[in-house]
């Protein structure tokens, strides 16, 4: 396969070419000067989780800064990530005023996920991006993302600036990305099919190679990148066996996406495991989760295992009133809302446990020793407050980042916490949208 590797190399210069003309307005972010490595190590991996709506503030950052005790969460939403306190930064004192803020959900959308550089990429796509994966750069899941008002509600967009639609099927994911893998992972024939496939994505290269020669507006050479990935992704599930260990931790998710809200716990939990086989079987360094869109309001957050901190609406008629959704009750910052963000980082404690119960086949350790996650929503408050987010970063992260203690960012802006989460993976930044230096505390 010499003939495709000469190929792949002359349009990696030519896809170069290509981004600097999609990312101008923010191309100082990508100096390559030396790679700026982590003292103590550098992360591998790379989960960035969104959920909408904002939180109760004075009670998500009820914790002091400093070292952290498992008790420190107590009076927190935050609560149910107290078995891994000790891979856990909560951040106090960011802001997003200046870094993609906004009142309006569907502008705080477009601008706080990528640094406050409207229409830009979003920093989980340029981020899988620069790591790179060995079938795809990132993946995007979701839970109830499907029935947002409108792509705008999105929080992540791709390396033309369009909003991704991310999916919700489990089954659907796993079916796409791992049944291939693991069903193929020990088998070393190839089959005739699979040569057809090959010629026919040789043929498909060659085209692109002459389109990507002519001069090409900006959004013709954003769709011509698009359709590339999605032929080197095909192109290396035919030539790569990828090590998923004695296959043991793998399977297929028992539930799909419904219409049921009861549900989507499930549906998040199976998403969940879909990350973490996805990094286990190494298809990719870098995973994005969505819970639902912003200003949702199509779950019902009322699960049994929330009730107990749902106040008034935990029990009888008012399980069904429509306070019981994310955007209705985010208005009031009452307990019924503060309980539903203890949901999300419930399924973010899931996520963890997956982590940490797998091997990382690639890097050594569990998953969850190599694994930066990034959590956070749209806006600060339930009121479109601006300041003092509900951000916490998660994961060994290679020993990149301090963790096991709370930071205070002293107003610094998201796009500084996007810029120091880029320098824990060695990447060489000078800057990343809008920012203007690190999170003090955070790189080791």
């Amino acid at each position: 396969m010499n003939f495709l590797k000469n190929k792949m190399q002359r349009r990696d210069f030519l896809r170069t070419i290509g981004k600097a003309g999609l990312t101008t307005a923010f191309a100082s972010q990508f100096a390559f000067s030396p790679s700026v490595f982590a003292a103590a190590g550098e992360a591998r991996r790379f989960v960035m989780v969104y959920y909408p709506n904002g939180c109760v503030r004075d009670k998500w950052h009820s914790y002091n800064t400093g070292g952290l005790s498992a008790a420190s969460l107590d009076n927190s939403p935050l609560q149910p990530l107290a078995p891994y306190v000790d891979r856990l930064t909560p951040i106090k004192n960011l802001t997003f005023a200046g870094h993609g803020g906004s009142s309006g959900h569907p502008e705080a959308c477009d601008g706080v996920f990528s640094g406050g550089v409207e229409g830009a990429a979003s920093f989980d796509v340029e981020l899988g991006t620069q790591l790179g994966g060995n079938l795809t750069n990132n993946i995007h899941v979701g839970c109830w993302s499907s029935k947002a008002k409108g792509s705008e509600y999105m929080p992540f967009a791709d390396k033309s600036g369009n909003k991704i639609d991310v999916p919700d099927n489990p089954q659907m994911i796993y079916d796409n990305l791992l049944a291939d893998v693991v069903n193929s992972a020990n088998q070393t024939e190839v089959s005739p099919e699979d040569q057809r496939r090959k010629r026919v994505l040789e043929s498909l290269h060659e085209n692109l190679d002459l389109l990507q020669a002519q001069t090409l507006n900006v959004k013709q050479q954003g769709k011509l990148l698009t359709h590339e990935e999605s032929l080197n992704y095909y192109q290396n599930v035919l030539n790569n066996t990828l090590d998923i260990g004695d296959g043991s931790g793998f399977s297929r998710p028992t539930i799909g996406m419904t219409d049921n809200n009861e549900d989507a716990e499930l549906i998040a939990q199976a998403q969940m495991r879909n990350i973490a086989m996805a990094f286990e079987a190494n298809i990719t360094r870098t995973a994005s989760f969505q819970f639902m869109g912003a200003q949702d309001e199509s779950l019902m957050i009322n699960f049994p295992s929330i009730r107990p901190y749902m106040g008034d609406f935990g029990s009888g008629n008012k399980l069904n009133y429509n306070e019981v959704r994310s955007h209705v009750s985010s208005h009031n910052e009452s307990d019924l809302f503060d309980s539903q963000t203890r949901w999300y980082n419930m399924m973010v404690a899931y996520l963890m446990e997956q982590l940490a119960a797998r091997p990382d086949t690639a890097y050594g350790g569990t998953l969850l020793d190599n694994t930066m996650i990034l959590v956070m929503s749209e806006v600060g408050g339930g009121n479109h407050q601006q300041d003092n987010p509900g951000i916490y970063l998660a994961g060994g992260a290679g020993g990149a980042i301090n963790t096991g203690i709370g930071i205070d960012a002293g107003n610094a802006g998201t796009s500084n916490l996007y810029l120091s989460i880029a320098k824990a993976f060695g990447l060489g930044w000078n800057s990343y949208g809008n920012s203007f230096g690190d999170v003090n505390g955070l790189l080791v």
